[in-house]
């Protein structure tokens, strides 16, 4: 097979991302280069390069001699993964409170509803495309990289999240996300980073307890 081009090895390091955080490839799953050459219809070399940077990413983990594997769900990156989300959130709340553009705040509206949001991919879509929409009104950068980063990372965990919890936990956080959508809108810079807190540290607590009842690693 010819060398592939760059944006079609940048779909494939996507599609893969795309896959394990979604949990169409399981926490833990083996996966194999050859595997992957033929769904893509692609040489090992591209699928090699997107599994090395999914490796940088702390999704693969490299077996020598077997192959690769699905970076497995532990109780302590969890932990860690909302540690690192409660500080680059609540520092992309306090910017977008300060330097957030009007139209920008009014456009979270279509976070009110699901049906408002209208995307496809159900909660965990609708829940991603929300705390990014915020981080994305910060000016740094950096900033807005490193927190887009952490709250896709957090896709894994909603997913696992949803397949125990109840109906009435996922209209919580709808609530918890019209308050705080709230508190931008009107200004209140300190309201909203108490309430992105506090919403981190619930879903930090009902996560972290239902990986506990599946059994996941400590």
């Amino acid at each position: 097979m010819s060398e592939q081009p760059e944006p079609r090895r940048e779909n494939l390091y996507l599609q893969l991302r795309e896959d394990i955080l979604s949990c169409a490839l399981a926490p833990g799953q083996n996966i194999h280069e050859g595997e992957l050459a033929t769904r893509f219809a692609v040489s090992k070399s591209p699928v090699r390069d997107a599994l090395m940077r999914l490796e940088a990413d702390r999704l693969v983990i490299v077996q020598p001699r077997k192959g690769y594997r699905v970076a497995p769900v532990s109780l302590s990156d969890a932990a860690d993964i909302f540690d690192l989300r409660l500080l680059m959130e609540t520092a992309t709340v306090q910017h977008a409170a300060a330097s957030g553009e009007s139209a920008d705040l009014a456009a979270l509206d279509r976070f009110r509803t699901l049906e408002a949001w209208g995307g496809e991919s159900g909660f965990v879509g609708y829940n991603r495309d929300f705390h990014v929409a915020i981080a994305m009104m910060s000016p740094n950068g950096r900033i807005r990289a490193a927190a887009r980063d952490v709250i896709e990372q957090l896709d894994r965990l909603v997913v696992l999240d949803l397949a125990t919890s109840k109906a009435t936990e996922s209209r919580s956080m709808l609530a918890e996300h019209n308050a705080i959508i709230d508190a931008l809108q009107a200004g209140e810079g300190r309201k909203a980073v108490r309430l992105v807190a506090q919403h981190i540290e619930r879903g930090k607590r009902r996560i972290l307890a239902s990986l506990a009842r599946m059994a996941i690693v400590p």
